[in-house]
C-alpha cells in the first residue's frame, strides 16, 4: 500500500464525511461504517463477507454473503465477481469497501485469514473499475484493516470491537432506538454465493409495534376451526369470482391500515391462503396495490370476471364495500397483457418503481401471526410469505431458511421449491439490486 494513502488510522484512503442522506447521520471513520453494517442488516454478521458501495458522498448497495466453506473446491474468482457484480449495479458507485467477519485467528500481520479470497476480491474490483477504498477483518475481539501491514498506521493486533459499538454513528443509532441481533438463534447453512442485503428485526417491520394497538390473541377456538374445516372441504370455492374478490378486498383493507386486525379477520385471511392464487395476489397487493393484484388475477384467469353476488365473509368487508373497491380497481383498465406482466414482475421483485415497503411490512407482521396456526395449509403459505419478503429485501440466507421450514411443514410445496431453487442459483430480486428501489431498514441513514 502506498504510504501516502494511509492518512488516518485503520484505513487507506477511506473517504471522510460520508452522509448517506444529506443532513442525516454522517460516517466519518471506519468505526462508523462498521457500526452501521449490523444496524442496516439487522444482525452482527458471522462468517460473512459484507461489501458496501460508496458514491456521491453516501453509502449505496450493501451486500452480505456467507464466507466460502473451508476445504471445499470453489472458484474464488467467480465468488468475488458475483459480489462485485452486485455492487456495480449501483450507478452512483465511485468506490467500495468490504469487511470479513470471521472467528479464524489472525496470528501474524503479514498472514491474514482468507488471504486468497481477499486477493480475488481485489482483482474483481480492479477488473470492474470500481476502486477498493478499504477492507477490514472483524474478528472475535479485534478489527483491523486488511490492506495495511504497518503497525505505525494500523496498530497490531487491531482495535477492540468495543470501538465499533462506541463509534459516533453506532451510539447515535442506539440512541434513536435501532437494535440488531448479536447472535442468530437459528444459524442457517450457506445457500450459495448470491444472497445479500439488509436485515429483518422488529424495528424493520414498518411503524414501531409499540405505537399500534395491543396485539390481538392468535386465532383459536370453534369459529376459526370451523372456518378452516370449511376450507378443507371446498378449497376451490376460494376461486369463485365473488369469493375471490371478497377475500382480496379483506387483504387489501388489512394491508392498508396500521390497526392490528381482529381475530376473526386473521382467521379469514389464514383460510384464504390455502388457495395459491390468493397467496400470490396478496404478495402483489402488498407490493404494488390491490388494483394491480386484481387486474393481474383477471388477466391470468378470465373466469374471475364472471359476475355474482358478493358474499359477506366472516371477518371480511361488507358486500357494499367490496363492490365499491372493485369499481375503483376496474376503472381505466389497460391491456390485460400489461396487467399480467406487472403481476409477474411484482412477484419476482422486478418492477421499475419501488414497492410499497410499508404495506410489505404489514404483511410481514401478519404472516408472523399466521405461522402460529398449526394447520400446514396455513403455516406453509405464511412461511412462504416471510421467505418472499426476505428475498425481495435482499436477505437470501434468511429467505432460504424460511423456505426450508415450508418444505418441512408441507413437503413438495411448489412456491418454496421454486424460490428456494432461485436462491440456490444466486438469483436476487431486482428491487434489491437497485438503490432507488431497495428496502432500507434505516431510512434516516441510508
Amino acid at each position: 500500500m502506498d504510504e501516502t494513502t494511509c492518512d488516518h488510522p485503520d484505513g487507506n484512503g477511506f473517504p471522510e464525511g460520508l452522509s448517506p442522506v444529506p443532513g442525516a447521520l454522517c460516517i466519518r471513520e471506519p468505526e462508523d461504517l462498521l457500526g452501521f453494517i449490523p444496524h442496516t442488516i439487522g444482525e452482527w454478521p458471522r462468517e460473512s463477507l459484507v461489501a458496501v458501495s460508496i458514491g456521491a458522498g453516501s453509502v449505496g448497495v450493501t451486500v452480505r454473503v456467507d464466507l466460502p466453506p473451508r476445504g471445499e473446491e470453489l472458484d474464488l474468482g467467480e465468488y468475488a465477481d458475483a459480489v462485485v457484480g452486485h455492487l456495480v449495479t449501483d450507478v452512483l458507485a465511485e468506490g467500495a469497501v468490504f469487511a470479513l467477519y470471521t472467528a479464524e485467528p489472525w496470528a501474524a500481520v503479514e498472514s491474514p485469514p482468507r488471504s486468497r479470497l481477499v486477493e480475488a476480491l481485489q482483482g474483481a474490483f480492479a477488473e470492474a473499475g470500481l476502486p477498493l477504498l478499504d477492507a477490514w477483518l472483524v474478528g472475535d475481539r479485534f478489527w483491523r484493516s486488511l490492506l495495511c501491514e504497518r503497525s505505525s498506521c494500523c496498530p497490531w493486533p487491531g482495535k477492540p470491537l468495543e470501538t465499533i459499538a462506541a463509534s459516533a454513528l453506532g451510539t447515535e443509532l442506539v440512541f434513536r432506538g435501532s437494535t440488531y441481533e448479536r447472535f442468530d438463534p437459528e444459524p442457517e447453512a450457506s445457500t450459495g454465493r448470491g444472497t445479500s442485503g439488509d436485515g429483518v428485526t422488529p424495528r424493520a417491520l414498518g411503524r414501531d409495534r409499540s405505537a399500534a394497538a395491543p396485539r390481538a390473541a392468535a386465532p383459536s377456538g370453534a369459529a376459526a376451526e370451523a372456518l378452516l374445516e370449511r376450507l378443507r372441504g371446498s378449497a376451490d370455492s376460494w376461486w369463485e369470482p365473488p369469493v375471490f374478490a371478497a377475500a382480496l378486498a379483506a387483504w387489501d383493507a388489512t394491508l392498508g391500515s396500521d390497526r392490528v386486525p381482529e381475530p376473526h379477520r386473521v382467521a379469514l385471511l389464514a383460510a384464504t391462503l390455502a388457495r395459491p392464487a390468493i397467496r400470490d395476489a396478496v404478495m402483489v397487493s402488498a407490493a404494488i396495490g390491490g388494483r394491480a393484484a386484481w387486474r393481474g388475477s383477471l388477466a391470468l384467469d378470465g373466469s374471475l370476471s364472471a359476475s355474482g353476488p358478493i358474499p359477506e365473509l366472516p371477518g371480511g368487508l361488507g358486500p357494499g364495500e367490496v363492490e365499491r373497491l372493485l369499481t375503483a380497481w376496474s376503472a381505466q383498465d389497460g391491456p390485460s397483457e400489461s396487467a399480467a406482466l406487472e403481476f409477474g414482475a411484482a412477484l419476482l421483485g422486478a418492477t421499475r418503481t419501488a414497492p410499497d415497503w410499508e404495506r410489505i411490512a404489514r404483511l410481514e407482521r401478519l404472516a408472523r401471526r399466521l405461522t402460529e396456526f398449526e394447520d400446514p395449509e396455513v403455516r406453509a403459505p405464511a412461511l412462504s410469505l416471510l421467505g418472499w419478503i426476505c428475498w425481495i429485501r435482499g436477505r437470501g440466507t434468511k429467505a432460504a431458511g424460511h423456505f426450508r421450514r415450508v418444505l418441512s411443514v408441507q413437503p413438495g410445496y411448489r412456491f418454496a421449491k421454486l424460490f428456494g431453487g432461485m436462491i440456490e442459483s444466486g438469483e436476487l430480486a431486482g428491487w434489491a439490486k437497485r438503490p432507488e428501489t431497495a428496502w432500507r431498514r434505516l431510512k434516516d441513514v441510508a
